[in-house]
C-alpha cells in the first residue's frame, strides 16, 4: 500500500513540475526573461511560489530545465522523424523539415523561449551549455544527408555541400525568427514548400525540377502562393493537381524519383519449374529477368549483353537450360551470370572476363513472389510488409501455382495497354466510394462497410466482408452459396476480400479460393500497361473451380468497368475545367498515396506546370 502511495505522489509530482514548464514558456513568451517574476509564471496554473521552490532549487533552475525541455523535444522529434523515414537521404532530408516547421515543435511561445536566452548576455553561457552540443548536431545532420546526395551523385567536386546545407539551415532558422513575430498567421505549408523548392534548385538530380523553369534572377525559391497548389488541412483534403497526369517532364521525374529504386514484381517462385527457366520484366527502358540456377538458386539480371548491349532472352518467359547465349555475336553466360564463352575469342585483346559477366540486380523473394529493384534504396519488402504480414501469410501463397483465370487470360501473364495514367487507375484502386456507383455486381456481394489502412513505407489495405445472402446478381448469389470453407484460413478471412498495394504500381487482391497480382507499368503520360497473373493453393474440386469461375465473373466486369471509369476521369483531367479536387474520409488511401507522390517528387505541389523561361 505505501509503495502504491508513494508511486501516485510521484506522478502528481511530476506532472506538477510538468504544468510549471509550460506555464514558464507562457511566461517567457508573454514577458521574456527580464521581466520575469515567479509570480507571473505561477499565475499561469494557479500555484504559488512556494510550489515552484517545492520542485526546483530556485526561479533559475526551473528556467534552466525550461529551455532543457524545449531543447530535448526539438532533438527528439528531428531524430524521430529521420529514423523513421527511408534510408534515402532526399526523404530524410524532407522529413527533417516537417520535423522542424511542425507546429508542436515550433509553435510561438517555444520558440520564444529559444530567442529569449539567445538574446540576453547573461544568459548566453546557459544557452550554449545546454544547447551547444544538441546544435551542432543537429546542424551536422543536415550537413550529412547534404553531403550524401552530392557524393552519390558524384558531384563532390562540383558542388559544396556545405555551403548548400548552411543555405537550408539559414532558412529554417530564418522561418523561427518569422514565427516569433508572426505567431499563429505564419504559413508553415509555404515555408514548407520554399524549402522544397530549395532544394530541388540546389539539388536538381535528386529533387529534378527543371532547372530552367524554376531559375529566378534573384536565385530565391519563388514565394508566390498562387504557384502552389491547396494544401490539406484538418479541414479539407485537397488533391494533386491535374497537370501532373499528363505531363512528359513529370513524367521524367516519376521515373527516376518513384520507380527505379521501387520492387517490381516479377513473378513467382513456382513460374521457375525447372533449372534454366525464365520470366523476363521491362519498365521503360530497362530490360531485366530473372532465372533459375542449377543450384536451384534464383537470380535476376539487367536483360542485356555485355559486349554490346543485345538483349539476351527475347520472350517473355521461357526455359535455356544449361547457359544463356546473345543471340547477336554468341557471347554465352552461365545461369549464375559469369560469362563462360566468346566467339573468335582470339580476335580480343586480355582482359578480365569477369568484369563482362551479366550485370546483377537486387532481388528479394516474399512469400513466394519475386520481386526486383534497379537501384538498391529504402525497405525490404518485407519491411513494407510487415503490418499485414500475418494475414498475407495465412494464404500460403508461397505454395500458390499459377491458374486459369477468365479476368486475365488464361494461365499465363496477361497484359493490356490503356489509355490512363497509372496515378488515376491505382487512385481508383485503393478506394471504394466509387463502388456502390460503378461496380453493382461487387456492390451486390459486400457489405458497405470497409477496412481501409494506410500504412509506412508506401503500403495500403482495402478490405471488406460478404453479405451473408446477397441479391438481385446471380453470379454474386452463386459465388456465395458455393464458396466453401479453407481449413488454412481463420474464421474472419473465409468470407472477406482483401486488396494489399504496395506503391508506387503492384497489388494484391486476395480471395480466399484464390488471389491475382496486378501491376500498372507507365509507358508515357496518360498511358500504362497492366500486367497481372492468378494464382491458387492446388484443389482441383468441381466447387472451388466453380468459385472461381464466378469470382472470375465479379471481377471481370470490375476490370472493365474501371477502365472505362479511368477513361472518362483521364479525360477530364486534360480539360481547362479541372484544375483540382477535394477528397472524402473513404478516399483515405487516396490521400495516403497522393502524399507519398508529393513527398518524393516536390513539384507536383505546384498548381501548374513550371513552364520554361520562367
Amino acid at each position: 500500500m505505501a509503495q502504491t502511495q508513494t508511486g501516485i505522489t510521484q506522478v502528481i509530482q511530476s506532472e506538477r513540475k510538468r504544468l510549471l514548464i509550460e506555464a514558464t514558456i507562457t511566461a517567457i513568451n508573454e514577458h521574456g526573461l527580464s521581466n520575469l517574476t515567479l509570480a507571473k509564471i505561477t499565475g499561469h496554473v494557479g500555484m504559488t511560489a512556494g510550489t515552484v521552490s517545492f520542485h526546483f532549487d530556485s526561479k533559475e533552475s526551473l528556467l534552466l530545465e525550461t529551455l532543457k525541455f524545449v531543447a530535448e523535444e526539438f532533438e527528439h522529434e528531428i531524430n524521430l522523424a529521420i529514423d523513421n523515414s527511408d534510408h534515402d537521404a532526399g526523404m530524410r532530408l524532407c522529413s527533417l523539415i516537417e520535423a522542424n516547421l511542425d507546429a508542436r515543435v515550433s509553435e510561438t511561445r517555444k520558440v520564444a523561449v529559444w530567442y529569449a536566452f539567445l538574446s540576453e548576455t547573461r544568459t548566453r553561457k546557459d544557452y550554449q551549455e545546454i544547447c551547444g552540443d544538441r546544435d551542432k548536431a543537429y546542424y551536422k545532420k543536415i550537413r550529412e544527408l547534404c553531403e550524401q546526395i552530392v557524393e552519390e551523385a558524384g558531384k563532390q567536386n562540383l558542388v559544396s555541400a556545405d555551403i548548400l546545407a548552411d543555405g537550408l539551415a539559414g532558412m529554417l532558422d530564418g522561418f523561427w525568427s518569422d514565427i516569433l513575430f508572426s505567431g499563429d498567421s505564419f504559413d508553415r505549408e509555404n515555408a514548407k514548400q520554399r524549402c522544397y523548392l530549395y532544394l530541388a534548385n540546389v539539388f536538381p538530380w535528386r529533387f529534378p525540377l527543371d532547372q530552367q523553369s524554376f531559375e529566378k534572377k534573384n536565385t530565391e525559391a519563388p514565394s508566390n502562393l498562387e504557384a502552389l497548389a491547396p494544401q490539406s488541412s484538418e479541414q479539407i483534403i485537397y488533391t494533386l493537381p491535374s497537370w501532373v497526369y499528363n505531363n512528359h517532364a513529370f513524367f521524367e521525374q516519376e521515373k527516376d524519383l518513384l520507380f527505379m529504386s521501387s520492387w517490381q514484381l516479377v513473378c513467382h517462385v513456382n513460374d521457375l519449374p525447372e533449372v534454366g527457366s525464365y520470366v523476363r520484366y521491362d519498365m521503360f527502358n530497362e530490360r531485366a529477368f530473372v532465372i533459375r540456377d542449377k543450384d536451384d538458386k534464383i537470380h535476376a539480371y539487367q536483360n542485356v549483353c555485355s559486349h554490346r548491349a543485345h538483349t539476351i532472352v527475347q520472350n517473355q518467359a521461357g526455359s535455356c537450360p544449361g547457359r544463356l547465349t546473345c543471340p547477336y555475336h554468341g557471347w554465352t553466360y552461365s545461369l549464375d551470370g559469369k560469362r563462360i564463352g566468346i566467339s573468335d575469342s582470339e580476335t580480343f585483346r586480355e582482359h578480365d572476363k569477369n568484369q563482362f559477366g551479366l550485370k546483377r540486380l537486387d532481388l528479394e523473394i516474399y512469400l513466394g513472389f519475386i520481386f526486383i529493384r534497379y537501384r538498391p534504396e529504402g525497405p525490404t519488402v518485407a519491411e513494407c510488409f510487415a503490418p499485414v504480414a500475418k494475414e498475407f501469410k495465412a494464404y500460403r501463397t508461397e505454395e500458390m501455382h499459377a491458374v486459369d483465370s477468365k479476368v486475365y487470360g488464361g494461365s499465363q501473364f496477361w497484359t493490356e495497354v490503356i489509355d490512363i495514367d497509372w496515378k488515376n487507375g491505382l487512385e481508383n484502386y485503393v478506394e471504394d466510394y466509387h463502388f456502390s456507383m460503378g461496380h453493382k455486381g461487387l456492390s451486390a456481394l459486400m457489405k458497405p462497410e470497409y477496412d481501409r489502412e494506410p500504412l509506412p513505407n508506401g503500403v495500403c489495405r482495402l478490405s471488406h466482408e460478404m453479405h451473408d445472402a446477397p441479391r438481385n446478381n446471380w453470379s454474386a448469389e452463386r459465388y456465395r452459396k458455393l464458396l466453401p470453407e479453407f481449413e488454412h484460413l481463420p474464421d474472419n478471412m473465409q468470407k472477406r476480400w482483401t486488396y494489399y498495394t504496395l506503391f508506387p504500381n503492384t497489388f494484391f487482391d486476395m480471395f480466399p479460393e484464390q488471389m491475382d497480382f496486378m501491376q500498372m507499368i507507365p509507358l508515357a503520360p496518360g498511358k500504362m500497361l497492366l500486367r497481372s497473373r492468378s494464382y491458387a493453393l492446388p484443389d482441383d474440386s468441381r466447387t472451388v473451380n466453380a468459385v472461381r469461375y464466378l469470382s472470375d465473373r465479379i471481377n471481370s466486369r470490375v476490370q472493365n468497368e474501371d477502365n472505362v471509369l479511368c477513361a472518362e476521369v483521364q479525360k477530364g483531367l486534360h480539360t481547362s475545367g479541372y484544375e483540382y479536387g477535394i477528397l472524402s474520409d473513404k478516399e483515405v488511401l487516396v490521400k495516403h498515396f497522393q502524399d507519398w507522390i508529393r513527398k518524393r517528387v516536390p513539384v507536383s505541389r505546384l498548381l501548374e506546370p513550371p513552364q520554361i523561361g520562367a
